[in-house]
């Protein structure tokens, strides 16, 4: 499931995921399974019943969790023989630094990124279908990816044998047991609109993206998250003045695909189930962060409690606690990268900073300089 070609479309389409999931929309009500309520702008995120719902505090207990398990299967997958002689991990390797984000590609993200936004938010009919099929493809292709390593353990790797495939080049052949598997469930997703499916697919996607993409330096990390930051302000509070609408809020109601995390209001009233949600990118791309920092700890053996790991975990819970408050109490769209920014990225810098590994960390693992006593290889 390493076939390069299958990789790059599928990291294609995972950024456009982020793009499109940026804005931060919570209380969003479900009169139908089918469709997402889109509000007026200014768009009110939260419904004024739910006030302070303990919904929004256990969007922040999820996305902790989904991080904490994202960046553990990105440093060492299940199951899976990391020794430095192991095939399977110089393979693992390979394909990590193919996906390996360089520092003139956090700039393609947001170009990418904003294209993607003004296109869907212009041509919304054409597009969302468009970007449903799209999604149902590399759903399916994200869930496989999730499950395979615990059903390859399951059944004792008897379906682990490859067969050449055309265009794709080695696959197992537990992959076509998997595939068809993996297909009826996003159909029923498609067709039910389950807000259960939905969460194991966007999880499914979050695990994907952050086992297919990685930052290797602070200088790659400061950069794509410094751009996402500026460019969530704009998206959500100037877009509008520009386009007549909230183009990031408006493009992340309207899309009915899995970019979204969705948590069932407690609170709220009505015949109707109500949602708070999380989208994609505000967990992808804190995490691509969270991945570095676990590595890094890794790499130096350092006790991931007490280390950068650590440090940034706690920095995303606060800042998307604060998020959440905001949310829950004023009920406006919240651009989250402008709590999860700094709640990320200025812990981590103060911890490389108070060891003396700042221009170290800056360059990256890659640059096998000295930090502290240690010499840091890639793992």
């Amino acid at each position: 499931m390493n076939s390069k070609k299958v990789l790059a479309l599928a990291l294609i389409l995972c950024f456009i995921a982020a793009a499109a999931a940026q804005s931060r929309v919570s209380g969003v009500n479900h009169p139908r399974p089918a469709k997402l309520h889109r509000g007026n702008a200014p768009v009110r995120t939260a419904s004024k019943n739910s006030h302070l719902d303990p919904s929004n505090f256990l969007v922040v207990i999820i996305a902790a969790l989904i991080l904490y398990y994202g960046a553990s299967r990105a440093l060492r997958p299940p199951f899976m023989d990391m020794s430095p002689t192991s095939q399977e991990a110089m393979a693992y390797e390979e394909a990590a630094e193919a996906g390996e984000m360089q520092l003139h590609t956090t700039f393609m993200f947001v170009i990418v990124a904003s294209c993607s936004l003004v296109m869907i938010f212009y041509f919304m009919s054409a597009m969302s279908v468009l970007v449903t099929i799209l999604f149902c493809f590399i759903s399916s292709l994200a869930l496989g990816a999730l499950v395979y390593p615990y059903v390859d353990r399951y059944t004792d790797h008897r379906f682990s044998r490859e067969v050449d495939v055309p265009y794709l080049g080695p696959m197992p052949i537990l992959f076509f047991i998997l595939a068809p598997v993996c297909i009826v469930a996003v159909l029923t997703w498609f067709f039910t609109k389950s807000w259960l499916l939905n969460n194991i697919l966007a999880f499914s996607l979050i695990i994907f993206f952050l086992t297919s993409v990685r930052l290797s330096s602070l200088k790659v990390a400061s950069s794509l998250l410094i751009l996402a930051f500026f460019y969530d302000i704009f998206w959500v509070f100037i877009s509008s003045s520009i386009f007549g609408k909230n183009v990031m809020v408006t493009v992340a109601t309207g899309l009915n695909v899995p970019i979204k995390i969705l948590v069932p209001l407690m609170m709220a009233s009505g015949r109707h189930m109500q949602f708070t949600l999380i989208g994609l990118g505000d967990i992808v791309l804190p995490g691509l962060l969270v991945c570095f920092a676990l590595r890094l700890d890794d790499a130096k053996g350092i006790d991931k409690k007490m280390g950068y790991f650590a440090v940034v975990m706690i920095g995303y819970c606060i800042g998307l606690t604060i998020c959440e408050f905001v949310v829950g109490t004023f009920h406006w769209a919240q651009p989250a990268m402008i709590y999860l920014v700094p709640g990320t990225l200025i812990p981590f810098v103060w911890m490389a900073h108070s060891r003396g590994e700042i221009e170290d960390v800056w360059e990256g693992l890659k640059s096998h300089h000295r930090l502290g006593d240690s010499e840091l290889p890639y793992p």
